[in-house]
Order: C-alpha cells, then structure tokens, then sequence
C-alpha cells in the first residue's frame, strides 16, 4: 500500500508531540525538515505569539515535488470541525502520556477525526516514569475511530514538572529522538509499501465488530454540533466489515510492545510518595495551580494564549481556573519572564526516582540505543543537550 498523502494529527500543549509526529511524518514522507503542512487548526506557536486562536483558519505551504505531501490536523487549542481522513491516506497520531493514561483532553478532542480503514501510526509521549496502559488506549480509540494502528512507539519527553531545580528527562526529545523518529516513519512506509494483503503486516486479522458510536461530549460537544450528520460511522465507511479488506494490512497488537523498566526501588520510593500524599490529601486537601508573581509578569497574554483549555483569561494572568486546568505546564515553560511557577510535591519525587534516561520503544520492534550509548551522549548531571523540548506526563503518578 502507498498512501497518497500524510495526515499528522496531535494534542501537544508545550510542543513534544507535535515535534515527534513531525519527526515521524519527515521520515515517512522522505521529505526534508520543514515539511509542508496544511493546518486545520491554530498553530501553537502562532496562538502564542498572536494571542488569538482561530480553529478553523487553514494555512497552505508549497509541496516539494516528489514527496508525499502532508497535512496537519492540531487538537491542541481546540476540537477542529469534524474531520475525515480518507482510505487512500495514512495518518500520525501523538498525545502526551498524563498519569499513565492518554491526556483526557486529547482523547475528546479525538473524537472529532476520523478514518475510513486509514493506516496509523501510534505515538505517545511520557516523562521517564511510565507509560503504563496509554499506548493500548490510544489503539483502542483509533480503532474506534476508523484507524488501522499498524505501528506504534513510546517517545521520552520532557516532563511538566521538569525545571532547572527538580530535571526530569530535561531536553528530550533531543536530536537523537528525532532520528529515531524519522528512521521510524521511514520503516513503517516500507512496511505499508510492501503490504500486499490482510496478512502481510503482521498476520492478524482485525475484529468483526464495529465499535459503537457515540457522539463528542462536553465543550467539544458543542463545537460540533450539527456537523456530526457529516461524518462517517465509526470503523470507517463500512461498519461490521473488516478495516484490513479496505486498506490491504493487519493491525498490530500494541500490547506487544515492551516497556523499559525503572528499577525496583525507585518504584517502590515512588509509590510511597504517592501513597503519604494521598493521605495527606485526604486530611487536608490541597489544590496545585500554577501560579502568577505580579511583580514579574508583564501582562503581554502569553499564557492566556498557550493554555489548552482555556484556563487563564488575556488581562487576569494572575488567575487560573481550578476547573479547566490539566497542569500541562504550558503556560509556565513559555512564559518569556519566567513570571508563572507550578510548585507541585511531585517534581522532586518524579525527578530523584527516574532520573536514569529511558530508550524510546517501537512496535515493530527495532535495535535501539543501548543505556551506555545513550549515557555518553549526556551531560554528566544526566541532562541532555538540547534544552528545547515538551513535557508530556502530568498531574497524576
């Protein structure tokens, strides 16, 4: 199978997912950085810089002839309008890890993008302690959605909580994760390349059974209605009928997929940890925001511009909503005056028991980086090179 066009789609608050499904589609598309994209929603970094966020604004750049042109579905700001990506394209799709689980947020705002027996390829971003059941999840929703997961990965990136006092995974994904991106997205495209049937792939069949349909719920509720009429039933156009007869492969089964360990006794000092905060928090709760110092800030909007959901209103920076904030940290790591702060009793329990860099995971497997290879790349206080990156594991153990 030869896809016709790429479609990258993200949740991705600091910028980590969108990098490495960036990095994925540059390989996969065999196109150089600065892929071409067309985006169906706000770009982060112009939503920042702008202050204001229009969702369904669509932004076209040139294709370099000869490469797989790519198009860019961005969940982060909001639920795009309900979009559908067609059986003749393949997809990336990246959400940050919270808690072990796929950001909620991001698992909404899925619900507004649809296949139809489209190819896709998994990634989820953690902060170095675990991805626990995250990557199963993510399978689970594209199925649902109408993909096919034909391969899958687990990328290590900067945590939330991660700063210059309390690092966690600082500075990944670094340009070695990068690599390992785009030489990931080049495999997968010669495995669906080479697909010639149901069984070519991985020899599995997919499920009889349509999952059943359901509608987007909450805010994106809202976005979307009376726009639900045009999308197609969930599993693609043909509900109850195989995705690997539409589309030519089989998918694979993320459980598969090994997960790198922690160690025994940072594991058991971490749920300790977690273990005396809950009690602690059933005797005297306490509620984590991240917070505004009034004599730093400049009121230039940023923040407001950055959060997700909307948890910070342009000209009250000092404030956030209790309610809508998902402690991504977005609005602390791109303040330009360093003026928001997130104190939280996990940083420093996060950053003294998975201090050790953790190896990227592939389904398909692939040879990775051995731990002694990826420790002669470090600085010797175990933080990588490069400083710019995402932190995606946040707010829960």
């Amino acid at each position: 199978m030869n896809p016709q066009e790429l479609c990258t789609i993200w949740f991705s608050p600091t910028g980590t997912s969108r990098r490495i499904a960036e990095a994925v589609a540059r390989g996969f598309s065999e196109q150089p950085a600065g892929i071409a994209r067309t985006h169906e929603a706000a770009d982060a970094t112009v939503a920042a810089d702008a202050a204001t966020t229009d969702a369904a604004t669509a932004r076209h750049a040139g294709e370099t002839p000869g490469t797989l042109p790519v198009r860019t579905v961005d969940l982060t700001h909001a639920a795009p309008r309900p979009t559908v990506i067609p059986r003749h394209a393949a997809a990336v799709i990246a959400v940050p890890v919270y808690g072990g689980r796929v950001a909620p947020t991001a698992r909404l705002r899925l619900e507004t993008v649809r296949g139809c027996s489209t190819p896709a390829v998994l990634a989820v971003l953690y902060g170095n302690r675990a991805f626990e059941g995250a990557l199963a999840e993510l399978a689970e929703i594209a199925a649902a959605q109408g993909f096919v997961p034909v391969a899958a990965a687990a990328f290590v990136g900067e945590h939330s909580y991660s700063s210059d006092r309390f690092p966690i995974a600082a500075g990944r994904p670094d340009a070695a994760d990068l690599a390992e991106a785009e030489a990931f997205g080049r495999r997968t495209a010669q495995r669906l390349a080479a697909a010639e049937s149901c069984g070519a792939a991985d020899g599995m069949q997919a499920t009889q059974d349509g999952p059943a349909d359901h509608a987007p719920h909450g805010p994106e509720a809202r976005e979307t209605a009376g726009t639900a009429q045009e999308m197609p039933p969930r599993g693609g156009e043909a509900p109850g009928k195989p995705a690997t007869e539409e589309c030519g492969i089989a998918p694979i089964d993320v459980r598969k997929i090994t997960h790198p360990a922690s160690g025994l006794w940072p594991t058991l000092r971490f749920v300790r940890f977690v273990l005396g905060y809950r009690r602690r928090q059933k005797r005297r709760p306490v509620v984590y925001l991240p917070q505004t110092d009034p004599a730093v800030c400049v009121r230039c909007g940023r923040c407001a511009a950055l959060c997700p959901v909307g948890a910070i209103a342009a000209g009250r920076e000092e404030q956030t909503d209790p309610a809508r904030c998902i402690r991504c940290c977005a609005c602390v790591k791109g303040c330009p005056v360093g003026a928001r702060t997130f104190d939280t009793p996990f940083a420093a329990a996060l950053s003294r028991n998975f201090r050790r860099p953790k190896p990227n995971v592939f389904l398909p497997p692939t040879e990775r980086e051995t731990p002694k290879q990826r420790t002669e790349r470090q600085q010797p206080d175990g933080r990588h090179r490069t400083p710019e990156a995402d932190p995606p594991a946040i707010g829960r153990p």
